[in-house]
């Protein structure tokens, strides 16, 4: 084992040479030098960051306008088709006249009853509409039909993960 045997005053007289040792070598220090380059560093990481939000933005913009454009055509091209589709479903019939006569297709009735699978009781149906109801808050919303859900479609640890996710807090 070494010993160490240092008194106060040269602990003191290595401190003291610490601090001119570090005078010194702070006084060959270009001070300009280190600002231009603490400078320099600081306009190129605002501009580097001022170029990826301009690139972030431009991005953002092109896509909402993608979907946008996308939306327009897919409303353009449902026009069509409902077009296309009310034109086989009415005939057109010349009179005496030679007036075309357009036969409207007929009224699409409003379904009153929901369709209920079979095997599934009033009482379900019944007790599913006033949880809708509830939840909602209001009748505002119109039961097309009721269907059982096969529960084994899904993997049970698929299940497990959505149960956890979808978990109140």
């Amino acid at each position: 084992m070494y010993q160490i045997d240092l008194s106060f005053t040269d602990f003191i007289d290595k401190i003291v040479k610490s601090i001119n040792d570090y005078k010194e070598m702070i006084s060959d220090v270009n001070w300009i030098e280190v600002a231009t380059v603490v400078i320099a560093g600081i306009c190129i990481v605002l501009g580097v960051l001022i170029v990826l939000i301009a690139v972030f933005s431009g991005f953002g913009k092109l896509v909402s306008k993608l979907e946008a454009f996308s939306k327009k055509m897919a409303a353009k091209r449902a026009a069509r088709k409902a077009a296309k589709k009310a034109a086989k479903q009415s005939e057109t019939i010349l009179a005496e006249d030679k007036a075309p006569v357009v036969k409207a297709a007929p009224a699409v009735k409003a379904a009153s009853q929901p369709v209920v699978e079979q095997g599934i009781s009033t009482e379900v149906v019944a007790a599913i509409t006033a949880a809708i109801t509830a939840s909602e808050g209001s009748n505002q919303f119109v039961i097309r039909s009721v269907k059982r859900k096969d529960v084994g479609s899904r993997n049970p640890w698929a299940r497990a993960a959505v149960n956890d996710n979808t978990r109140s807090f």
